[in-house]
């Protein structure tokens, strides 16, 4: 279930329903929601995310696996992270822009905050300080290499470990950066992975099963 069909939740909707997952879009704005289930094989409902007959009636959030909370106001993000974490769903994303709020919803246990001003800050002085080299992906898409970003999980075996203790294919793909849920760092700078962490890397097509599964 993804909230809000905004430019971020209306692509990501798109991206999910050509995978063909079951996607429920929410929004509030008819516009917007009638657009969308337009373009894209999802429900999309035109509801206040915050009226609680939502989830008593049309969305039963004990049959859902995913949340995203992808609105354009940090408090309904919240409300919905909140509610989604009370009916124990498995994986919630939040998208917000305050760092404060982000803070408070880690409080309540929640792994996968979003600040999106700080994601995009960090990316531009890792540019700036000159850390990292910007990639043109387009050759590397069609010379068959796929751009992918692993989110490691409790349990995962790459948890607590180094990035050279990880057996991934390292002919075939290469660790570009590991963003730790605040700023982008450099490979040599990760002591070891830790839940939340994200590595991102360049991967040949053929290889991405074997390089993603190194890290389960």
């Amino acid at each position: 279930m993804i909230i809000g069909a905004g430019k971020v939740g209306s692509i990501l909707a798109k991206m999910l329903a050509d995978k063909g997952y079951d996607v429920i879009v929410v929004d509030k704005d008819p516009r917007k929601a009638e657009a969308l289930a337009r373009e894209a094989d999802v429900e999309a409902l035109a509801r206040d995310a915050t009226d609680p007959s939502l989830y008593e009636r049309e969305v039963d959030l004990s049959t859902v696996d995913v949340v995203v909370a992808a609105t354009n106001r940090d408090e309904v993000n919240m409300f919905v992270a909140t509610l989604a974490r009370e009916y124990d769903v498995p994986r919630i994303i939040v998208k917000v822009r305050d760092s404060r709020i982000a803070y408070l919803i880690q409080k309540l246990g929640i792994e996968y905050v979003i600040v999106e001003p700080l994601v995009t800050a960090n990316i531009i002085n890792s540019i700036i300080e000159g850390k990292y080299v910007a990639v043109n992906i387009v050759p590397a898409f069609t010379g068959n290499y796929r751009l992918v970003s692993v989110t490691i999980s409790e349990g995962d075996s790459a948890a607590g470990k180094t990035l050279d203790e990880i057996p991934y294919p390292r002919d075939r793909a290469r660790v570009l950066a590991v963003f730790d849920g605040q700023a982008l760092l450099d490979p040599s700078e990760v002591v070891r992975l830790e839940p939340g962490y994200q590595v991102i890397a360049l991967v040949r097509q053929d290889s991405l099963e074997e390089f993603l599964q190194a890290f389960r």
